[in-house]
């Protein structure tokens, strides 16, 4: 049996993960905040010989809620094979717009999140068949830019903590991976804070949430540490340790909107 817990699972790549998990045979745990739209997903999941997909309310600002939900989990799975750490708070704003509780929730649901939930799924994970864990990090984790410095240095902190916990966790036979999507059509630009309506970027040429899901689903087959989706943005970081300056430059044609690259 594979089992799967999949966060921030009532929409977006959370709800297309789900589904593309269930398709391929894994029992899935969703867990969100919003019971209705998990139900919803939940059900619409094909069934499972070995018993129901589970939906579980839970506030992953709160430790915890985490705690209880993966208590719940751990009765009804047993173990775990596969978690998703998708759950994401974008915010994208100046750093002089900043509100600190807005920014202590980003903080808590993208980097303290995935902290406390690892730690809280590590006993399921060590019941596990060659366990897997993807946390969606994303290109700009790797390349901070303007406007969404605070998401970007959330996913950062993500990406540092996948770094640490590969090596952590290697003794456990637990792999690491981290799944850094970018831009992608769901409701998160609608959903995220935007005090003085900075432009969404253009998302016509934008990855669709299953495209995401069948990322992950590959992770959970065959884990590789690290994977950026554009690999244009994984150049455009590795360009910034040695060239910092031109990679600004770069930045910068490529977002548009105004920015201007420093000049010195």
């Amino acid at each position: 049996m594979r089992r799967a817990l999949v966060t921030g699972a009532s929409s977006g790549i959370g709800a297309a993960s789900a589904r593309a998990l269930a398709a391929a045979g894994y029992r899935v745990a969703l867990l969100a905040r919003r019971l209705d739209e998990l139900q919803a997903v939940r059900d619409a999941l094909p069934k499972h010989a070995d018993g129901e997909h589970l939906a579980v309310v839970c506030d992953l600002c709160d430790a915890q809620a985490i705690d209880a939900a993966l208590a719940r989990v751990d009765e009804q799975f047993g173990g775990l094979e596969l978690l998703v750490n998708n759950a994401g708070l974008g915010y994208r704003a100046k750093v002089e717009e900043l509100d600190p509780e807005l920014l202590e929730r980003t903080f808590r649901t993208n980097v303290l999140a995935p902290f406390m939930l690892c730690k809280a799924a590590l006993p399921l994970l060590r019941r596990g068949n060659a366990p897997v864990v993807v946390n969606l990090a994303s290109v700009v984790g790797r390349r901070g830019i303007p406007g969404q410095t605070a998401y970007a240095a959330s996913k950062s902190a993500l990406c540092s903590f996948s770094e640490g916990l590969r090596v952590e966790w290697a003794t456990e036979g637990i792999a690491i991976c981290t799944l850094n999507p970018a831009l992608t059509a769901t409701g998160f630009f609608e959903a995220q804070p935007n005090p003085s309506e900075l432009p969404d970027p253009d998302l016509s040429g934008a990855a669709g949430p299953d495209e995401v899901a069948a990322e992950i689903l590959k992770l959970a087959r065959q884990p590789k540490p690290e994977h950026s989706m554009r690999r244009k943005w994984h150049w455009l970081a590795a360009l910034g340790l040695f060239a910092p300056r031109l990679a600004d430059r770069m930045l910068v044609r490529r977002l548009g909107g105004g920015w201007q690259a420093p000049q010195r």
